[in-house]
């Protein structure tokens, strides 16, 4: 039975810098000895660990799953997984669009705690109609990735969501 090439890709909630992607594909080929990852962002350069000299992480066939530390702040990207075979020649291929956002969610719920421990806060409409556009923006990601896999929406939104947190003196 041929190789149909599949994978998954999560982001680590306790190191959110760690993105984890799981070989899903089924059945065999016994071509492949090595798999390459690209993870391209919006405005098309490559995302790679620091000393990495290639657009693209090599990934061991031996082993079903690889982490790869690399997220400095949330991103919309289109992960291509290729399965080559010794000779390097990509004889699989499989993409797809994700959104990564966690340090936007984890700042959003920590606004909910303030809320939740303050109930004062919710007299002050700055704090107010900033959360919630956070919250918009943080859902608009989500939306650009599910319902049209636009990286580069997805990524304007996290950006605008980047702005409001690394000013939360002034929004918050």
């Amino acid at each position: 039975m041929a190789l149909t090439p599949a994978f998954t890709v999560s982001q680590s909630f306790s190191t959110p810098s760690i993105l984890n992607i799981v070989d899903s594909s089924t059945g065999t080929d016994g071509t492949i000895t090595q798999r390459r990852v690209y993870l391209r962002k919006s405005d098309g350069t490559y995302l790679v660990p620091t000393g990495t000299t290639t657009d693209y992480i090599q990934w061991s066939y031996a082993v079903s799953f690889i982490d790869i530390d690399v997220l400095d702040q949330d991103y919309a990207l289109d992960i291509t997984v290729q399965w080559l075979n010794v000779s390097n020649v990509v004889v699989y291929t499989e993409q797809d669009t994700f959104r990564f956002d966690l340090e936007s969610q984890f700042f959003s719920y920590g606004l909910l705690e303030d809320v939740a421990t303050d109930n004062t806060i919710i007299a002050d409409a700055n704090f107010i109609k900033n959360a919630y556009w956070l919250d918009t923006l943080i859902q608009g990601a989500t939306n650009a990735i599910t319902y049209g896999s636009n990286i580069q929406a997805s990524q304007a939104c996290l950006d605008k969501a980047k702005q409001l947190i690394d000013n939360a003196n002034f929004y918050f």
